[in-house]
């Protein structure tokens, strides 16, 4: 297993560390909730932010519940489905009284997050916030409304359709003398716990991001990650292999994060919050496997809070 010669930034963000040599801490899977489904919508109403309490409840607790038996770092993916910034406010709000863990505020769009994001700062939030996310084409006034906010944290997307290869996305990052980069935008808004997610196109450019991921850490030592699980979006033959077996809907959920966990990610928006419970044990498992390695070969001094010492 790799160990970086750069040295590693830790970001501890609402009591979770996030980043450092592989194995050294718990990797950090996010949960999305409030996002716009087919069926069995926790999200009633986009617009005014009304939502299944009940349902929305047994689902936080269920990813607490897994999060505390396997050791892996957890956070809240909320409101991806919200429609305005009252929508967002009311989401995270409830999240936010049900759980310290950090929150990751989504919203389709800028004009959405950004009243809301100050809203977040006013009352006391800020150190439980992760703002979801800064882009390259972010506007003045969002990263206006992030300074404003006095949220310290967000994770920040390198994504672009010019920019596919990872040299390409570290330029997204870092910035050159025609564009400003990821890292100053970030700054730019006041934040300095800066989560780098290298952006998922389909499942083969998966080798991309996990490619990606592992330069940033190298030549950065920022914590890196990204949403893998949206790429199964764009397998279309898939229906096809789970006619042949009904666990293939859940292995995938899983597999298709173990190479960028391989390779140094430090975190993954997972998906629906419902996989939790097959998907913390399954990552747990291949998290203590570098744990082990950290500790045994790479003579790491490493999180004793994390899977290694929790699933045995």
């Amino acid at each position: 297993m790799f160990i970086f010669e750069k040295k590693q930034k830790v970001f501890e963000i609402a009591g979770a560390k996030i980043g450092g040599q592989i194995g050294e801490n718990p990797l950090f899977l996010i949960g999305s909730l409030f996002y716009k489904a087919r069926k069995n919508n926790v999200l009633k109403n986009a617009k005014t932010g009304e939502f299944d309490a009940k349902l929305a409840k047994n689902l936080i607790n269920r990813q607490i519940g897994i999060a505390e038996k396997t050791g892996l770092n957890h956070g809240f993916d909320i409101g991806g489905g919200a429609e305005s910034s009252d929508a967002l406010i009311k989401l995270v709000e409830f999240v936010a009284d049900k759980t310290d863990a950090p929150i990751l505020p989504g919203g389709p769009n800028a004009d959405i997050r950004a009243p809301a994001v100050k809203h977040f700062g006013e009352i006391g939030l800020t150190e439980q916030i992760i703002y979801n996310s800064i882009e390259p084409h972010a506007t003045k006034n969002e990263i206006e409304a992030i300074k404003e906010s006095k949220i310290t944290s967000a994770i920040c997307l390198a994504f672009h359709s010019r920019y596919i290869w990872p040299k390409d996305k570290l330029k997204l990052i870092i910035g050159d003398d025609k564009n400003e980069g990821l890292l100053d935008k970030a700054k730019r808004a006041g934040v300095d716990k800066i989560l780098l997610d290298t952006a998922t196109l389909d499942v083969p450019s998966i080798s991309i991001n996990a490619r990606t991921i592992h330069m940033i850490k190298k030549e950065l030592g920022y914590p890196a990650g990204s949403g893998t699980h949206n790429a199964l979006q764009t397998w279309d033959k898939l229906k096809e292999f789970q006619k042949l077996d009904k666990s293939i809907k859940q292995i995938k959920n899983v597999q298709v994060h173990t190479i960028p966990q391989a390779l140094g990610s430090d975190f993954f928006l997972y998906g629906p919050i419902k996989h939790c419970e097959y998907i913390f044990p399954m990552m747990a498992m291949n998290e203590a496997v570098l744990t082990y390695n950290a500790m045994r070969f790479n003579k790491i001094s490493v999180n004793r809070d994390g899977p290694l010492f929790k699933i045995f």
